[in-house]
């Protein structure tokens, strides 16, 4: 009897394994997430180190986050190619992992800012987001493509 639980308990294992492999989507190489605890601040903040996305690279990243729904960022970009774009798409996740939403730029959930060759740019940005959920707001995740 005690083979046989055994056994099954092997069995269940792998099979929760195996369905955690299924369901379980990681980030993909063009997401990057940032932590901070917004819960009874005025504000805070999210910032990154350096981000690669095909030939472009954005540097000293940082969205602010305000109590009221607004938002500001800003970071370096630079591309080794012309006519480059760097895409952003920020979304607000809680402490459990969940996504709260995205932050907007005009109701629109993507940011653009196009590159100059081989040539620094500063990149400032405002958007908004839902402030009713502002205390909830544990991590920033930014999906990125150049």
């Amino acid at each position: 009897m005690k083979f046989k639980l055994r056994r099954v308990a092997i069995v269940l294992t792998m099979f929760a394994a195996a369905l955690g492999s299924v369901f379980v989507v990681p980030a993909s190489a063009g997401t990057q997430t940032a932590q901070a605890t917004c819960t009874g601040a005025g504000s805070c903040w999210f910032s990154w180190g350096r981000i690669t996305a095909g030939d472009c690279t954005m540097d000293q990243a940082k969205w602010t986050l305000n109590r009221n729904g607004s938002a500001s960022f800003e970071a370096v970009i630079v591309s080794s190619d012309s006519n480059d774009a760097w895409l952003m798409w920020p979304t607000i996740v809680d402490s459990s992992g969940f996504v709260l939403g995205p932050v907007t730029h005009g109701g629109d959930p993507k940011f653009v800012r196009g590159t100059v060759k081989n040539t620094w740019t500063w990149w400032f940005d405002a958007g908004s987001f839902d402030g009713r959920l502002f205390d909830r707001i544990n991590s920033m995740r930014l999906a990125s493509h150049c």
